[in-house]
C-alpha cells in the first residue's frame, strides 16, 4: 500500500504532457517482463516451466497494477485540468478508495509471485558448480530490463522489480528460507553491538563532551547524548557535514562514561564470543559466496572504465543502439555556466537545464541525452567545446545503456549489503573479511583496496555509497578496522596524490576517512610503530611542495592559480597529522620512541625549507609594481603553528631539555643579531663612530630593546610549574586576570586569548569565578567578565603572553583604575619560589660529583645571602625617611581635601543661581501669559500636539465625536513647525506652503488572519470593502522629520541625479531604490518613499437642533437616491451621446442638497500637489501597480490604509499593556495625525463622482439598497474599515449639502449604525461554547445581560436554525464587550486625531474604567444594545436587511472557519528552547524538489513556521518574470514582500524586504555566557532568549523590518552587494 501510495503521488506531479502517453509509457515498462524468461540459462526442465509460469503471473499481475493506476489518476488529470465543482471532486472518492484497494491486493499477489519465483530461483543456484557464472548470467538477462530503459535513469518500477527480481533470489540463496523469516531470527539471535555506529546526515546535530572527550572528533548522536552522562557536563554541539558516526560505546573515545543507556554493555554476556559462532557452516558458506560474488560485481562495475563494453560474464543477450549522454560533476565550473551550456548541447528549457545541473551537483552525473550514439556524440561535443576555452573542459561520456544500467544495480547492490549486515554481526564480520581478502595480484589487491584507489575516478554518488559501506562494516568491526586502518595506511601516499589531483571536496574523499582511524590512540600508536604513519604524512606533504629556491627553501611567489589551488588541497595532510599527534601517548616503548624520532627528524627538514621562504626584502632602486605572493607562506606558518606545539608536548614528554645560560644567551645575541655590538669590552666607541648612520643606530637600539624585553619576561616569570609553587589552575587563573586588565571580556573572546590543550578546551570555566564577575547582556550586546578589585595586584607588565599593543592598553587601563582608586602603582606579585632550590644546592655544594662546580654554588649561595641582609636593612629603614614620606602623604591628602572643598562649594553656589531662574521665569510666566500663550504656540509640533491633546486645556466634557464634540479655539489649532532642510518656521495653513512628513508605505499581513488567501489581481481588484481576515493590508509608517515640499521636492531629484550617476559608475543597489520613489530621509537617513501632507484641523460650525438617526437616514436616504439617479443618468450620457435620458428614473433631490454643485478646493496648489504624491503612493504601493492618480481606486487605498495603521497600532499597544493614548512616540502620534487629516482631505483632488459612488457602495453594506449591487454581507466586512471609508468619504457627499445638516452628526450616526453591524457580526460568529454554570453578575450589567438576550434571540429569529441556542446573558455580553473592545479602542483613535480632541485622563493609564471612558469619548452608551432598542422600528429592518443576505446564512454553514472577534493578535512562531531541537527538525528535512536530498540551507520561515529549502537552484521559482530562491518567493505569499527567517544550520536571523534588501540579524539563542553564535563555531548550548525573541517579534509587529534593514546596509556596504533575492 506505502507503494500505491509512493507511485500515486509520484504520477500527480508528472507533467501532463508525460501523462498523455500514458499507453507508451506502461507498455515500455512493462514488456520486458514478457521477455525474461526467454533469454534466462536454466537446466531442470520442471524448474524451467515452474518460472515460466511464475513469470508470466507477474508479469499479468504488473499489467493490472499500472492499468489501475491509470484509472485512478485519470479523475485527477480531468479535475487538475478543468477545476471541476466540489461535488464531482466528492462524487470520485469512493471510485478512487476501490481502486487503491485493488492496487493493495494486486501488490500482495505480486510480491506472491517473486516469492516462488526467487525460491525458484535460489534453489536452482543451490545445486549448480560455479555460482558465480550463474548469478552474473540472472544479473546480465535482468538487471538491463528493469534499469535504464528510457530517458529517466530512475523510472518508477526499477524501485518495484528490483527488490523482487534481483535481490529477492539472493536473500532467498543466503538465508535458505523466506527471507523475511531468515532475516528476522538473524537478527533475534544478534548480541547487539556497544557501538552505536550512526552516520550522520548532513545539518544533523551532533555534540561532545568538553569534560571526557578523548579529542574533539569524539561526538555522540542526540539520541546517545540524552541517554548518556555527558548530557550533565560541560558539552558542544554542532551540526554534522555528513559522513561521520556516533562514538557511543567506543571506550578509547570518552575518558568516562562511553556507554549510553541504550549501547550499555550486559555484564553477563562479557565474555565477547565470536559472531560466527552463531551462524551454522551452510550459512556461513552461503553468506561467503552472496557477499563474494556481489561485492566484486559492484566493485567491477563502478571501477568499470570502458564505455561500450560489459566485464565478461555480464554481455547481455540482445545489444541495441541505446546510449546515455552522461555528464559528471566537477568543482571548476559554475551552476550559470552548466545551465548555458545544457540549453545550447541539448535544445532543453531552463527549467530542465537548472534540474539537469541540480543533480549533477547532488549525484555526481546525470544523463541530459537518451538515444542513439550519434545523437549522444553531437550533445557530447557541443558540451566539450562550448566549456574548454578558459579552463578544462566539462567531463561527459557516451555510455551504452546496458553499463549504465548495470551501474546503477552495482550501486543498489552496495545499499543493499549495508542494510544485509545490519541484522547481525556475523554477516558483518563475513563482509569484511571478503573485502579485505587479498586478490590473485598480491599486495593492495583486495576489493577494499581497489574501491579506495580508485576512488578519484568515480562519481559523487557511488563514492558515498560505498564510504557508507566502509563505515557500516569495516569501521563497526574492531579487529578489522585495525586491518583496514593498515591498508589506509598502506595506500596513504597514493590516496592523497589521487586527491590532490582530484577536485572534489574532500568530504567527497575517501581520504576524509583518516579522521575515523588516526584520532584512535591505539590505531594511531600502532600505524606510527609498524607503518611509520607520522613520517609517510610528512614526507607525503614536503614532496607536494616541491617549489624550492637555490637554498632549498619553500617558494611560493610565482604560484599559478592551478599550483596555488593544489595548494589549498596540499593542507588537508595538516590535518591528519594534527589527527595522529591529538593524544599523546602515556607509555612509550622503544620502537614508539624510534619512530616518533624518524618523523620528528622529516618534520625538522619540514621547518628548515620553512625558515626564510619567500622573504619580504625591502626594495630599492625602483618600484615593485606587483606586490610579492605572501599569502601562502603566511598560511602555512598558521597552519602549522598548533603542530608545533603539539610536538613540542610530545618531545616534553620524552625527557625535559636543559641547557647552559650562557649558552642561551648567546642564542639570544645570534637571534636578533646583537653579538657584534656585545662581542667587544670597546663597543661604546663603536657605536659612536657608527653615530653618523642614525637609521643603523635606532635599528639596534630598537633590537637591544625587543631583547632586553624577552629577558624580561623569561626572568620575571615564575607561573610555571617546576618553577615556582603553582598548578595548572594557577596558571589559567593568571592568563585570564592578565587579559581582563585590558578590558572587560565576553566569554568568546577571553577563549580565543587563552591557551588550548589537545581537546580544545582552556579550563577557564574551573577558575574564571574566582577572578571576574560576569554581567548578564540586556536585550542587545553580549555577557562582560570584569575583573575583581582583589585580583588586580597579579597584574604584571611584562606578562610573556602580551603583545606590544596589549601591553600598552593593559598599563593604561590598569593606570586609570588606581588613579580612580587613589592607588600607586606597583608591580605584581610573584609565587614563591620552589623551596628545593636552595635546599638543593645546600646538598650539592659537598658533593664528590660536582666539585669542579663547587666554587660557583659557593658563590651563589653567599650572593643570596647578601641579598637577603640587603632587604632586611631597607625594610628597617631610619624612622626619619618614614616619617618624611608620611609627611609628604599628609601634604597630598590635604590639597585633595581643599580641592574637594572647593568643588562642593561651587555646587552649592550654582544651585542657588538655578533657584532664582526658575522664581524668576515663574513670575514672569504669571505676570505675562498672553505673551507666554504664544510662545507655546511657537513649540514644535509635538510638544504643541501634547499641550493641544492635554485635557487641561478645556473645561467642557472630553467627546471626539457628534455635535457635542470638543472643539479647538482659534490659538489651539495653530500649528508652527521647522522645515529640516531650510530650518524656515511654518505655520500649518489650508492656503500656505505644504508641510509634508517622511514616510513609508508598504504591504502588510501582520494582522491576517488566512494567509493562505491567493493574492489578488491586482488589475480587477475592488478594495473598497476590507475582510474581516485582514489578509492584506497597507501600512503607512513616519520617522516623523518634517519639510517643505519644495525642499523635498528638490532634495529627491538631487538623489536621483546622484544615483543615475552612481549607477553608470558602479552598477551596484543601495539600501534605497530610486525607481520606486524611495529615498533616505536626509536627518535619520530612515527609508522612505513618499510624504504625507501636513493639514491643520478643520473648521465645524454645528447649529443648536440637528436631527436624530432616523430623520437623518430618511434625509440621507433621499440624497442618495437623488446621487445615484443623477450618477445614472450622467453616465447612461456618456455612453448614448445625447441628452435624451427617459429612460434613467429621474429622483428629485431633498432641500438645500444641489446635485450640481461643484465646491471650491481650500488647499494651496503646493497641498494638493502632495495629496495626490501620496494618494498616488499608497495606491501604486497597495494595489502593486504602476501609478494612476486617475484611478478610482486612490482613495479606497488611503482610507484603508489609514485603518489598518491604527489597527496594528491599536494592537500593538494592548499587547504591550500601554495605555490607548499618551504611550506612543512622537513620530508615531505626528504619523497617525497626518495620515487620518489626510484621509479627510484626499475627496478634494479625487474625482468627486467617484468618490461620492464608493460613498454609495459603502452605505449600502448598512442600509441595505436593492439598486447597488454586489454588496457583500456583513460577515465579510471589517467594521472598522467601513467606518473610515465612510466617515471620509463622507465630505464628498456633505460638499453639496446646505440645509445646516452637520459633518459632525453624520459621523456619529456612522459610528453608531456601524457599532450595531458590529454588535451582530459578533453574535452571529463569535460567541464561544456556553459555560455550565450561570455567572453571578451584579445588578450594575443585568440591563445589558437581558438586552443582549433578548437581541441574540431576535438574530435567531431571522437565520433560523443558522444559529444555535445560548440562555446566559451574562455569557453573550462577556462575547460582546471583549470582541467589540478592539473596534472602540481603534474607534477612539481615529475619532481623536481626525477632530483634535483630548483624550480623558482614564484612557491616559490602564484601569478597570477603560470601557466607560471609551464609549463616553465616543458619545455611546455604555449599554451597546440600547443603540438598537432606542430605535428599534428603524433597526428591525436593517437588521432584516443584513441577515437576509444570503451570504451570511451560507458563511454560518460553511465548513471555512468565519473570522471570530475578537481577533487574536499575531506573533510569530513559538520556537523551542533547545537549539539542538531545531537542528534535529532540520536535519530531517529534504529538499521538496529533489528527490528526498537533504537541503544544504534548511531555513524557518519565524511568521508561518515553513521549513525552506534556501539558497539553492533546485528551489528556485519564477516571480514576476524573474527566479528568486525559496525564501524570496516564500516572502510575497507569506509576508506581502517581507520575510523574516532563521537560518538553522547558521544560527542566524534573515530579513528580506523585496526582492534586493536583505540583512542578517543576531539570532534569538544565547549561550549561557549570554553571546550568540552565529555559524555555530564555538558549539556552546543555545538557549531561547525570549526578550530578544520579543525584541525581533516587535520589529515585526511595528512593521520596522525594512528599516532596520535599510540601517544594516547604511551602515555595512557589503551588505549591499549580496544577492538576497537567490536566497
Amino acid at each position: 500500500m506505502q507503494q500505491a501510495a509512493i507511485i500515486l503521488q509520484i504520477e500527480e506531479s508528472m507533467p501532463c504532457l508525460r501523462r498523455c502517453y500514458d499507453d507508451e509509457y506502461i507498455h515500455q515498462h512493462r514488456a520486458p517482463l514478457g521477455e525474461f524468461y526467454d533469454d534466462d540459462v536454466t537446466s531442470n526442465p520442471g524448474q524451467d516451466a515452474e518460472m515460466k509460469k511464475l513469470t508470466e503471473q507477474i508479469k499479468d499481475t504488473l499489467d493490472k497494477y499500472l492499468n489501475i493506476q491509470k484509472e485512478t489518476l485519470s479523475p485527477q488529470l480531468a479535475y487538475a485540468g478543468a477545476r471541476e465543482d466540489t461535488t464531482r471532486r466528492s462524487a470520485a472518492l469512493p471510485e478512487k478508495e476501490e481502486h487503491l484497494k485493488t492496487l493493495h491486493r494486486l501488490e500482495k499477489d505480486q510480491q506472491k509471485h517473486s516469492q516462488d519465483l526467487s525460491e525458484l530461483k535460489a534453489d536452482k543456484w543451490l545445486q549448480v558448480s560455479n555460482l558465480p557464472k550463474e548469478v552474473y548470467q540472472h544479473l546480465a538477462c535482468y538487471v538491463p530490463k528493469i534499469y535504464c530503459l528510457g530517458p529517466n535513469l530512475n523510472p518508477q518500477n526499477e524501485d518495484l522489480l528490483a527488490p523482487l527480481l534481483l535481490q529477492s533470489p539472493l536473500e532467498w540463496y543466503l538465508c535458505g528460507e523466506e527471507p523475511s523469516v531468515g532475516l528476522a531470527k538473524l537478527e533475534q539471535n544478534n548480541q547487539p553491538s556497544q557501538l552505536c555506529g550512526h552516520v550522520f546526515k548532513v545539518g544533523e546535530p551532533t555534540y561532545s563532551c568538553r569534560e571526557c572527550a578523548a579529542d574533539p572528533t569524539c561526538v555522540l548522536c542526540m539520541q546517545c547524548f540524552l541517554g548518556s552522562v555527558h548530557k550533565e557536563h560541560r558539552y558542544r554541539m554542532t551540526t554534522s557535514g555528513g559522513g561521520g558516526f556516533c562514538d557511543c560505546g567506543d571506550t578509547e573515545a570518552w575518558k568516562k562514561g562511553p556507554y549510553c543507556q541504550k549501547h550499555e554493555p550486559n555484564i553477563s554476556d562479557s565474555s565477547q564470543k565470536d559472531p560466527l559462532a552463531n551462524l551454522s557452516d551452510e550459512m556461513i558458506a552461503r553468506t561467503y559466496n552472496v557477499f563474494s560474488i556481489i561485492l566484486k560485481y559492484a566493485v567491477d562495475m563502478l571501477t568499470w572504465e570502458k564505455e561500450d563494453e560489459l566485464p565478461e560474464g555480464l554481455e547481455p543477450p540482445a545489444r541495441g543502439d541505446t546510449y546515455y549522454c552522461m555528464l559528471f560533476n566537477d568543482e571548476v565550473h559554475t551552476y550559470e555556466q552548466v545551465i548555458y551550456t545544457l540549453q545550447k548541447a541539448v535544445n532543453c528549457t531552463q527549467k530542465e537545464a537548472v534540474s539537469f545541473a541540480t543533480t549533477v551537483d547532488r549525484d555526481g552525473r546525470k544523463s541530459v541525452r537518451f538515444g542513439d550514439f550519434q545523437f549522444c556524440e553531437q550533445a557530447k561535443s557541443v558540451i566539450v567545446r562550448n566549456t574548454s576555452r578558459q579552463t578544462k573542459p566539462l567531463r561527459v561520456q557516451v555510455m551504452h545503456s546496458s553499463v549504465v544500467a548495470h551501474q546503477c544495480f552495482a550501486l543498489k547492490a552496495l545499499t543493499w549489503l549495508g542494510q544485509i549486515i545490519r541484522y547481525s554481526d556475523a554477516l558483518r564480520r563475513i563482509l569484511c573479511q571478503v573485502g579485505l581478502q587479498r586478490g590473485p595480484e598480491g599486495e593492495n589487491s583486495s576489493l577494499v583496496d581497489t574501491l579506495m584507489l580508485c576512488d578519484s575516478k568515480m562519481w559523487k554518488g557511488a563514492r558515498n555509497v560505498y564510504h557508507q559501506l566502509f563505515m557500516s562494516s569495516l569501521l563497526m568491526d574492531t579487529k578489522y578496522k585495525k586491518l583496514f586502518a593498515i591498508q589506509f595506511a598502506k595506500n596513504y601516499e597514493r590516496l592523497q596524490n589521487d586527491y590532490v589531483k582530484d577536485d572534489h571536496d574532500r568530504e567527497f574523499s575517501v581520504t576524509d576517512l583518516s579522521v575515523q582511524m588516526f584520532t584512535v590512540p591505539s590505531l594511531a600508536r600502532m600505524l606510527i610503530t609498524e607503518e611509520n604513519l607520522m613520517t609517510t604524512i610528512i614526507r607525503t606533504f614536503m614532496d607536494h611542495l616541491r617549489h624550492r629556491d637555490l637554498q632549498g627553501h619553500f617558494q611560493f611567489e610565482r604560484y599559478t592559480a592551478q599550483q596555488a589551488f593544489k595548494f589549498r588541497r596540499v593542507q588537508s595532510l595538516i590535518g591528519d597529522l594534527k589527527y595522529v599527534l591529538i593524544s599523546r601517548p602515556t607509555e612509550w616503548t622503544d620502537q614508539l620512541r624510534e619512530k616518533y624520532l624518524e618523523s620528528f627528524d622529516a618534520f625538522l627538514e619540514l621547518l628548515k625549507c620553512m625558515q626564510g621562504m619567500d622573504p619580504v626584502v625591502r626594495q630599492v632602486g625602483q618600484h615593485i609594481e606587483m606586490e610579492p605572493e605572501w599569502e601562502a607562506a603566511f598560511t602555512l606558518q598558521m597552519k602549522l603553528t598548533h603542530i608545533i606545539s603539539m610536538m613540542q608536548e610530545w618531545c616534553a614528554n620524552a625527557g625535559a631539555s636543559m641547557m647552559d645560560p650562557n649558552h642561551f644567551l648567546m642564542i639570544m645575541l645570534s637571534r636578533f643579531e646583537l653579538y657584534h655590538i656585545f662581542s667587544s669590552a670597546d663597543c661604546r666607541k663603536r657605536c659612536s663612530r657608527e653615530n653618523a648612520n642614525k637609521d643603523v643606530v635606532q635599528q639596534n637600539n630598537t633590537l637591544i630593546e625587543e631583547m632586553l624585553h624577552l629577558v624580561i619576561m623569561i626572568v620575571g616569570e615564575r607561573y610555571t610549574a617546576g618553577v615556582g609553587q603553582v598548578e595548572c589552575s594557577d596558571e589559567i587563573r593568571r592568563e585570564i586576570v592578565h587579559q581582563l586588565c585590558i578590558r572587560s571580556m565576553a566569554h568568546s573572546e577571553l577563549v580565543k586569548a587563552l591557551p588550548e590543550n589537545e581537546n580544545k578546551e582552556t579550563g577557564m570555566e574551573r577558575v574564571i569565578d574566582s577572578v571576574a564577575s560576569f554581567k548578564k547582556p540586556g536585550v542587545t550586546g553580549r555577557g562582560l567578565y570584569k575583573l575583581r578589585p582583589e585580583c588586580a595586584k597579579m597584574f604584571n607588565l611584562y606578562f610573556h603572553h602580551y603583545s606590544r599593543a596589549d601591553q600598552s592598553k593593559a598599563e593604561e587601563a590598569q593606570r586609570k583604575i588606581k588613579r580612580q582608586n587613589g592607588e600607586d602603582s606597583a608591580p605584581g606579585e610573584a609565587p614563591a619560589n620552589t623551596p628545593s632550590i636552595l635546599a638543593l644546592l645546600e646538598t650539592l655544594q659537598n658533593a664528590p660529583h660536582l666539585e669542579v662546580h663547587k666554587d660557583m654554588i659557593r658563590w651563589i649561595l653567599k650572593t643570596v645571602a647578601n641579598i637577603k641582609t640587603m632587604r632586611e636593612c631597607t625594610a628597617s629603614a631610619p624612622p626619619s625617611d618614614s616619617s618624611g614620606h608620611s609627611q609628604e602623604e599628609t601634604v597630598r591628602d590635604k590639597d585633595k581635601a581643599e580641592r574637594k572643598r572647593k568643588a562642593e562649594m561651587a555646587r552649592l553656589r550654582r544651585e542657588k543661581i538655578m533657584a532664582q531662574m526658575s522664581e524668576m521665569q515663574r513670575h514672569f510666566i504669571n505676570e505675562n501669559k498672553e505673551l507666554f500663550q504664544q510662545s507655546l504656540e511657537e513649540l514644535d509640533p509635538s510638544t504643541s500636539s501634547t499641550l493641544e491633546h492635554s485635557p487641561s486645556s478645556c473645561d467642557c466634557t472630553l467627546v471626539c465625536v457628534g455635535p457635542r464634540r470638543w472643539r479647538a479655539g482659534g490659538s489651539e489649532r495653530r500649528q508652527v513647525v521647522t522645515c529640516i532642510l531650510c530650518q524656515e518656521e511654518q505655520e500649518i495653513r489650508t492656503d500656505g506652503k505644504a508641510m509634508v512628513l517622511a514616510a513609508f508605505v508598504q504591504r502588510s499581513t501582520v494582522m491576517s488572519k488566512n494567509r493562505k488567501r491567493p493574492p489578488h489581481n491586482p488589475d480587477k481588484y475592488d478594495p473598497l470593502f476590507m475582510h474581516p481576515d485582514l489578509s492584506f493590508g497597507t501600512h503607512t509608517g513616519s520617522c516623523g522629520h518634517i519639510m517643505h515640499s519644495h525642499c523635498w521636492q528638490r532634495y529627491f531629484e538631487a538623489v536621483q541625479a546622484k544615483e543615475q550617476r552612481r549607477q553608470q559608475r558602479l552598477r551596484v543597489h543601495t539600501s534605497y531604490n530610486v525607481e520606486n520613489g524611495e529615498f533616505l530621509c536626509p536627518l535619520c537617513e530612515c527609508l522612505s518613499n513618499t510624504v504625507i501632507p501636513l493639514l491643520p484641523l478643520t473648521k465645524i460650525s454645528c447649529s443648536s437642533e440637528q436631527p436624530d438617526l432616523s430623520q437623518w437616514l430618511n434625509i440621507t436616504s433621499l440624497q442618495m437616491k437623488a446621487l445615484l439617479s443623477a450618477h445614472r443618468k450622467a453616465k447612461a450620457a456618456d455612453a448614448d451621446g445625447v441628452d435624451d435620458m427617459d429612460g434613467v428614473n429621474d429622483c428629485p433631490p431633498p432641500d438645500g442638497f444641489k446635485l450640481d454643485y461643484t465646491p471650491k478646493n481650500p488647499y494651496s496648489s503646493t497641498i494638493k500637489e502632495m495629496l495626490t504624491t501620496f494618494g498616488t503612493a499608497s495606491y501604486k504601493v497597495g494595489l502593486k501597480v504602476h501609478p494612476n492618480e486617475q484611478d478610482p481606486r486612490v482613495p479606497i487605498m488611503c482610507w484603508g490604509s489609514c485603518a489598518y495603521t491604527i489597527q496594528s497600532i491599536e494592537r500593538l499597544l494592548v499587547d504591550e499593556e500601554k495605555p490607548l493614548f499618551g504611550s506612543l512616540p512622537c513620530r508615531q502620534d505626528d504619523c497617525l495625525s497626518s495620515l487620518t487629516r489626510f484621509g479627510s482631505a484626499c475627496w478634494t483632488v479625487s474625482s468627486h463622482a467617484t468618490v461620492q459612488n464608493h460613498f454609495i457602495r459603502l452605505l449600502a453594506a448598512l442600509v441595505p439598497d436593492p439598486r447597488v449591487e454586489n454588496t457583500p454581507c456583513i460577515l465579510d466586512i471589517d467594521m472598522f474599515h467601513l467606518l473610515v471609508s465612510l466617515v471620509l468619504s463622507h465630505p464628498a457627499v456633505f460638499s453639496l449639502d446646505s440645509s445646516g445638516l452637520s459633518a459632525d452628526t453624520a459621523q456619529l450616526h456612522f459610528l453608531h449604525l456601524v457599532t450595531v453591524a458590529h454588535i451582530v457580526q459578533i453574535l452571529l460568529t463569535s460567541v464561544a461554547e456556553e459555560v455550565r454554570m450561570e455567572q453571578e453578575s451584579g445588578g450594575a450589567e443585568r440591563e445589558e445581560e437581558e438586552k443582549v438576550c433578548m437581541f441574540y434571540n431576535t438574530l435567531r429569529m431571522h437565520l433560523g436554525s443558522g444559529l444555535r441556542e445560548v440562555n446566559s446573558g451574562w455569557h453573550l455580553w462577556r462575547c460582546v464587550k471583549a470582541g467589540i473592545l478592539p473596534y472602540l479602542r481603534a474607534a477612539a483613535m481615529f475619532f481623536h486625531y481626525l477632530n483634535g480632541a483630548p483624550a480623558p485622563p482614564e484612557l491616559h493609564t490602564l484601569g478597570v474604567g477603560e470601557w466607560e471612558a471609551l464609549c463616553g469619548y465616543l458619545c455611546l452608551p455604555s449599554n451597546l444594545l440600547q443603540l438598537f432598542y432606542n430605535n428599534r422600528e428603524l433597526m428591525e429592518p436593517l437588521l432584516h436587511g443584513w441577515c437576509s443576505h444570503p451570504g451570511v446564512l451560507q458563511g454560518l454553514q460553511s465548513s471555512v472557519a468565519v473570522i471570530r472577534f475578537p481577533r487574536d493578535s499575531n506573533y510569530l512562531i513559538e520556537l523551542p528552547g533547545d537549539y539542538s531541537a531545531l537542528i534535529n527538525q532540520a536535519s530531517s528535512f529534504t529538499c521538496p524538489k529533489s528527490e528526498g536530498d537533504k537541503s544544504r540551507a534548511p531555513t524557518l520561515c519565524l511568521v508561518c513556521g515553513a521549513m525552506l529549502c534556501s539558497q539553492s537552484y533546485c528551489c528556485q521559482t519564477e516571480l514576476e518574470g524573474e527566479d528568486v530562491g525559496a525564501c524570496t518567493a516564500h516572502t510575497f505569499a507569506c509576508g506581502a514582500g517581507v520575510g523574516i527567517f532563521l537560518r538553522v544550520r547558521e544560527s542566524q536571523v534573515l530579513f528580506l524586504a523585496g526582492k534586493t534588501k536583505g540583512c542578517f540579524y543576531a539570532p534569538p539563542y544565547l549561550d549561557d555566557y549570554g553571546e550568540t553564535d552565529q555559524g555555530l563555531r564555538r558549539g556552546n548550548p543555545l538557549h531561547l532568549c525570549q526578550e530578544r525573541y520579543r525584541k525581533i517579534q516587535k520589529l515585526w509587529r511595528q512593521h520596522s523590518i525594512t528599516e532596520e534593514i535599510g540601517h544594516a546596509q547604511e551602515a555595512n556596504q557589503t551588505l549591499v552587494g549580496i544577492d538576497w533575492q537567490h536566497l
